[in-house]
């Protein structure tokens, strides 16, 4: 019994010798199949991230990214073609619009209308008190007077110059952003347009008035030419209808009535 049992514990010992270098040969394959795909990994990230391109810098770095350059330029250059848009607005805000109307009055043939004599009289009468003179007589009169420059539209004329001006500052600072918000400056200008204003605002006007009887002498014409400003203000006072045209009251003329 003895004899066996050492046979058995003999064979026991040579089958764990033989089992232990095929087990530490396992384990051995296991971890050079984990450095190769660790290994393979690793490469794969490395060429993925060489390949990527850097966006993030590029959106930092650069204000037109996704943006065509030509596309830029032209924006650019039609907000900038606006500058001599700005110089003839303050250049005619001190010039006067002239305008050619003709106002339709009842003639002396209609029960209760003036006489020739009184209309007259009454234009004459409209253009003195505004301080006109007349300087030409006959079929065609003529009234000459001061026009004094308007602070408010002096003002006007200055808030759009300023306003116009920050918006080239606005396109110059995106296309050269070296210089930065430096380009602001411009809208120091923009007083430049008030003392312009001022300095030309103030000049002579002349105001034309013909006026022409029908032949049944039902109706008066009233001709005028001059400055809109003072065509309006011409026709408000003396009550005058455009010809071709119907009053229509207003929404308090009609609650009065």
């Amino acid at each position: 019994m003895l004899k066996k049992a050492g046979f058995q514990s003999k064979c026991r010992i040579a089958e764990v010798r033989k089992v232990q270098p095929l087990s530490c040969s396992r384990t051995q394959n296991n971890h050079n199949t984990f450095d190769a795909a660790q290994k393979l990994f690793l490469a794969s990230s490395t060429a993925l991230l060489a390949s990527t391109p850097p966006a993030l810098a590029d959106s930092i770095t650069s204000p037109f990214e996704g943006v065509q350059a030509n596309s830029l330029y032209v924006t650019g250059g039609l907000v900038l073609m606006c500058i001599p848009g700005i110089w003839s607005q303050i250049k005619r805000a001190p010039q006067s619009s002239k305008k050619r109307k003709t106002y339709e009055v009842d003639g002396p043939a209609r029960p209760g209308a003036m006489t020739i004599d009184n209309r007259a009289r009454q234009i004459f009468q409209y253009f003195k008190k505004y301080n006109y003179t007349v300087k030409a007589t006959g079929e065609v009169i003529t009234f000459s007077g001061l026009y004094a420059a308007d602070k408010g539209q002096a003002a006007a004329v200055t808030f759009y110059t300023f306003f116009s001006l920050g918006s080239v500052a606005l396109v110059l600072s995106t296309l050269y952003p070296e210089v930065g918000n430096w380009w602001y400056l411009l809208t120091l200008l923009a007083p430049g347009a008030w003392f312009y204003y001022f300095s030309r605002g103030t000049r002579e006007e002349e105001m034309k008035i013909k006026m022409v009887t029908s032949d049944d002498n039902q109706t008066i014409d009233i001709l005028i030419e001059g400055d809109i400003e003072e065509i309006t203000r011409f026709s408000k006072e003396l009550q005058l209808m455009e010809k071709g045209m119907v009053y229509v009251k207003g929404i308090l003329e009609q609650a009065q009535g």
